[in-house]
């Protein structure tokens, strides 16, 4: 019978060999794991701030001031006292926005987003008021006063956001 124990096959298991090979199997997956990026969103999703300025204009009312915690941070936004300081902007010819607050001064804002519109091809409106129904900006924005976007109060940033999104990517187009 001793000959046939002789006969088996042995093994020998070399244990720190073993260790090496998990330490460098887990030391792999720790690079791997450092090296992978989740996203938390698509990248439809991630909005950068917009290389488009925006301008405030309340006709000196300080209504735009007060409201800066609701105009979010996408857009870089300039409150404009006087229309000297309109002027100077339009004149650079790039690309901008003008918020106009319409309930100080509509006759004022009328004019101005009529004379922006057919001036300016480079600057475009929005029209910020209160109790803004959808039959209201339609009448307003196919008249020659009509502006690009509307926003009506109170002002929150997603609804700011949208419309001047929305602009910019007509813009883009």
């Amino acid at each position: 019978m001793s000959g046939d124990e002789d006969d088996k096959a042995t093994v020998v298991i070399d244990i720190s060999a073993l260790k090496k090979q998990k330490e460098m199997q887990d030391q792999q997956l720790t690079d791997m794991a450092g090296s992978l990026e989740f996203a938390s969103s698509t990248s439809d999703d991630v909005k950068t701030k917009s290389s488009i300025p925006v301008f405030l204009f309340d006709f000196g009312k300080g209504f735009f001031e007060s409201q800066k915690n609701s105009l979010g941070s996408l857009f870089e936004f300039k409150t404009l006292k006087e229309l000297a300081q309109l002027n100077s902007e339009l004149k650079k010819k790039t690309p901008l926005i003008v918020m106009f607050y319409f309930d100080a001064n509509p006759k004022a804002a009328n004019q101005l987003c009529a004379q922006l519109r057919a001036k300016f091809p480079h600057a475009k409106t929005v029209v910020v008021a209160k109790n803004l129904s959808e039959k209201k900006v339609q009448i307003h924005q196919n008249s020659p006063a009509g502006a690009s976007g509307y926003i009506s109060l109170p002002l929150e940033v997603d609804k700011v956001s949208d419309v001047l999104e929305s602009i910019v990517n007509k813009n883009a187009s």
